[in-house]
């Protein structure tokens, strides 16, 4: 698809008179826009991150409770959780799509309020939040209860 792209922006370059390494830096350059790549992200309800965006408070993503995840979905075994990736770092979150090629619900599930390193590009909007494609990812669940118990 992308080969099918710059060969079509190529042929109009050339009837344009306009040379081809503009082109493709142009098109490099709106793809390094919606590039995205963060690291220890916590994985969260969509509730969640909206109270910590608006009371500033991000030690709370870490203790929501996994039934927020659920909140506005009519049918919990056929719609999806409405989980996102939320940056501390940047203050922002994502929606992350999945697809068999990349995460699957089941794994954010799993990594609720755990962590996340991933890298990716933003394919749209969803709610107006941007939803994420991702090429690379890493998620580290949250330790169990007593998982440090006998350490000391």
């Amino acid at each position: 698809m992308i080969k099918h792209i710059l060969a079509s922006a190529l042929s109009l370059s050339l009837a344009l008179g306009i040379t081809a390494v503009s082109v493709q830096t142009a098109f490099a350059e709106d793809d390094e826009d919606n590039e995205v790549e963060f690291t220890s992200a916590t994985i969260t309800a969509l509730a969640c991150a909206k109270d910590a965006e608006e009371t500033g408070d991000v030690d709370s993503l870490i203790s929501c409770p996994p039934h927020k995840a659920w909140e506005g979905v009519k049918d919990i075994y056929t719609g999806e959780p409405k989980i996102v990736v939320f940056d501390v770092t940047e203050g922002d979150y994502y929606y992350i799509q999945t697809s068999k090629d990349s995460v699957y619900y089941y794994e954010l599930l799993e990594g609720y309020d755990g962590s996340m390193d991933a890298s990716g590009v933003i394919v749209g909007k969803k709610d107006g939040i941007p939803v994420l494609k991702l090429d690379e990812y890493e998620i580290t669940p949250k330790p169990k209860p007593g998982f440090f118990k006998g350490c000391l």
